[in-house]
């Protein structure tokens, strides 16, 4: 089934002088907090007018790279690898400052604040991973990943937190109570930094998106393990924001591009490239099969390519057809062998997903099902705010 409309673009929020690195919707108020390279956290109010104004604007020491909020509890990674914890007012009009935590060597990557537990989690650049006690600051545990850690998840019913690097892999780690932790594994698929996490509690699914222009949706729940990999932008996929209600999300690229894929379409997992000597449909060799050419005497140079349908190598003749493969996750026209091409269904090309072009570069976006608005930071340093009701 294809999703509905476009975004309606409501507001354009001006203020910053550099990248906007994230933004928040304050849930049940009109109202949202934003943080900038300008080195300020703003909170924004709409006015009577339908516009939006900084009731706050707090200029801090460094650059401002990440945040979360949870019950008026406000928490800011700085590029200096500490952590502002402020609790702010319930009119939006002050903030106070409770506590900083010296936690990363450098920049805080993601922040995430559980209140029920009151465990703060974070992740830095400085390849490490912590979690404190909201209660005394205590710092409860530490992880260590052999890349920059960039993002975070957390299941807040099993307690697994899951870790993205500028590697590629995602760290999955069970936190335990008091200060024990066990690494789980280590989700292998993405080919550059993973840029987004998202996890849906209800489906037990974990979304990534990477600088390798892909989308992996990972099935964690009931063992089955399966890895569905999605493919529409042409450039680096900057952030994802996901309604479980409706299961749909929300990709957001370089290529300025916002994508709706509708997650209640079955879709199969990618196919696994298989490592063949010699094209697995016409039998010749390829070029690095060295002593089968002396053989041979074959002077044909064959390179080696994958059918995206069913993984095989195959030479370039053996796999001349591009096809759009939706059940697959390619939205775009990749290449296919001589039998998947002439074996592909209608159902199999039937899309579920809308692109729209927004003509900005998203640096980062929240979303908020109960007022069906989305906020996205720019590159250009503006933040916009649509009115998402009519793809839902």
């Amino acid at each position: 089934m294809v999703v509905g409309g476009a975004p309606a673009l409501v507001s354009q929020l001006v203020g910053h002088t550099n990248s906007v690195n994230r933004v928040i919707l304050v849930p049940n108020d009109a109202a949202l907090i934003s943080v900038s390279d300008d080195r300020t956290l703003r909170v924004w109010i709409k006015r009577s007018s339908g516009d939006y104004w900084p009731s706050i604007c707090q200029t801090l020491e460094w650059c401002v790279s990440a945040l979360a909020m949870e019950n008026f509890h406000l928490f800011v990674g700085l590029e200096s690898g500490s952590i502002n914890h402020y609790k702010i007012t319930e009119d939006l009009n002050r903030i106070t400052l409770l506590r900083i935590y010296s936690s990363h060597q450098l920049r805080v990557s993601d922040l995430i604040y559980d209140s029920t537990r009151d465990w703060l989690l974070s992740v830095g650049k400085d390849k490490t991973f912590h979690w404190y006690t909201g209660e005394t600051g205590r710092r409860l545990g530490s992880y260590v990943a052999g890349a920059w850690c960039l993002c975070l998840a957390f299941d807040r019913i099993s307690n697994f937190a899951f870790i993205g690097d500028y590697g590629g892999g995602i760290h999955m780690v069970k936190l335990e109570e008091g200060e024990e932790f066990k690494f789980v594994t280590t989700l292998k698929g993405h080919a550059g930094s993973i840029r987004s996490l998202t996890w849906d509690e209800e489906k037990q699914i974990l979304i990534s998106c990477s600088a390798d222009k892909s989308i992996f949706i990972w099935e964690i729940g009931e063992g089955k393990g399966n890895a569905i990999q999605l493919n529409c932008h042409r450039e680096r996929v900057n952030d994802i924001a996901y309604c479980a209600p409706s299961r749909l999300l929300f990709s957001f690229g370089v290529d300025k591009k916002m994508t709706v894929w509708n997650l209640r379409t079955e879709r199969k997992p990618f196919a696994l490239w298989q490592e063949s000597n010699e094209c697995q449909e016409c039998k010749l060799p390829f070029f690095w099969n060295v002593q089968r050419l002396w053989q041979e005497k074959n002077v044909m140079f064959k390179r080696q390519h994958h059918c995206r349908r069913c993984g095989r190598a195959v030479c370039g003749e053996c796999s001349p057809n591009e096809s759009i493969l939706p059940s697959y996750g390619f939205e775009y026209p990749v290449r296919v062998c001589k039998l998947c091409y002439q074996d592909i269904s209608e159902e199999e090309l039937r899309s579920s997903t809308l692109t729209h072009n927004i003509l900005i570069e998203p640096t980062c976006v929240d979303f908020d099902y109960s007022k069906k608005l989305m906020a996205v930071g720019a590159s250009d340093n503006v933040i916009r705010l649509y009115d998402v009701a009519a793809c839902l």
